[in-house]
């Protein structure tokens, strides 16, 4: 990865050249790739840096953790050089899965570019809210960040600590990581960004449009629905197994009212089989929102519509979903475009671990 980073870094020095004109958006792309998609970190440098033009307004910073290095890169224009990306900073190895290494990365980009808003991008293993210690064996339990050169407990970040890093309000959060689209996750979030851009299952390679993204994320309102469906028609227009998107815009204001309205049903549909699920494999664990609550209260069914369209800005999904526990194409019945846990006894561990979330809290 370090030969590849050459490619397309320009080195430590700052362009003399360079202008901040811009205090509109800052936007970090957190690459937390220090695992198996380790190739993809020069392949989004890349291509964000080849898509960079004099016409964006913003600052893009990336954070790549690498085996041996990690980098900060800033990426902009320079009327000399056209797109230029600069490293910023060169650390020695460490834990991108470390909420103390994301909060001092996030820390640094709002020092070194100040701005009116704030953005981020994270690429990484995700499994939406899922403790640490639970034993099932659902891919490996990578959470929201995943760093595989560490044999410590901390090689994931879970998702409360995700949360409590984050040390500014964001405008949005885009999750290039599998299963972040649930309300457990939204919920969590509410208090540290006003959007949320993510799937509630499975991502397949090579995830989000990263060559024409940027332009979106910097418009004065960041058009989030269009990376939303770059995202989706690409993937939507693949064959075969590869054919599989699941992804949803997810406005956080207001959602205690659709906790409320969660609460207020009370019942709990015990027929799981029934409801969609976008699980791994046999291990159902991310139910949809929206078919679970109109199980639980079928007369109820505009009433939850309307909860949950106020919250869902832009939804989309192919026919089906790939699992890679079967390596198959599931079928989808039902999208609301947020997933919900339902307690199970299998799952001891993340039942438990379920209690000590926000949106449980609340509603239970």
């Amino acid at each position: 990865m370090l030969s590849l980073l050459g490619v397309v870094l320009s080195g430590c020095q700052k362009d003399p050249d360079y202008q901040d004109s811009s205090v509109n958006r800052t936007v970090l792309v957190y690459l937390g790739v220090d695992n198996n998609l380790r190739s993809e970190a020069s392949q989004k440098i890349r291509h964000l840096k080849n898509a960079w033009n004099k016409d964006i307004d913003g600052n893009l910073l990336i954070y790549s953790d690498a085996r041996e290095r990690s980098f900060l890169v800033h990426i902009y224009y320079s009327p000399q050089r056209g797109a230029v990306a600069d490293t910023i900073e060169i650390y020695t190895a460490e834990n991108s899965a470390s909420p103390a290494t994301f909060a001092r990365v996030m820390n640094t980009v709002k020092a070194f570019r100040p701005a009116e808003s704030y953005g981020l991008v994270v690429l990484s293993h995700g499994t939406g809210w899922l403790p640490a210690e639970m034993s099932a064996p659902f891919i490996g339990l990578k959470s929201v960040i995943y760093d595989e050169s560490t044999n410590e407990t901390g090689n994931y970040m879970e998702l409360s600590a995700f949360a409590e890093a984050i040390p500014y309000k964001l405008d949005f959060i885009v999750f290039d990581a599998c299963w972040m689209a649930s309300v457990e996750v939204a919920y969590e979030l509410k208090d540290k960004a006003d959007y949320i851009v993510a799937s509630p299952a499975e991502i397949l390679e090579p995830g989000f449009a990263y060559s024409s993204m940027m332009r979106h994320l910097f418009k004065p309102k960041p058009d989030l629905s269009a990376v939303a469906r770059e995202f989706y028609e690409y993937h939507n227009s693949q064959s075969g197994l590869f054919r599989s998107a699941t992804v949803s815009v997810i406005k956080t204001a207001g959602l205690d009212a659709l906790a409320t309205l969660v609460k207020e049903l009370g019942d709990i549909c015990t027929d799981m089989a029934s409801i969609q699920s976008f699980g791994h494999g046999n291990q159902k664990i991310f139910f949809d929102l929206g078919d679970y609550l109109q199980k639980v209260a079928p007369e109820k069914t505009e009433k939850i519509q309307e909860a949950l369209d106020k919250h869902i800005m832009y939804k989309a999904h192919t026919p089906s979903y790939f699992s890679s526990a079967t390596y198959n194409l599931e079928p989808i019945r039902a999208f609301s475009g947020l997933t919900v846990y339902i307690s199970q006894e299998a799952y001891p561990e993340a039942n438990r671990a379920y209690a000590d979330l926000k949106w449980a809290n609340f509603v239970f």
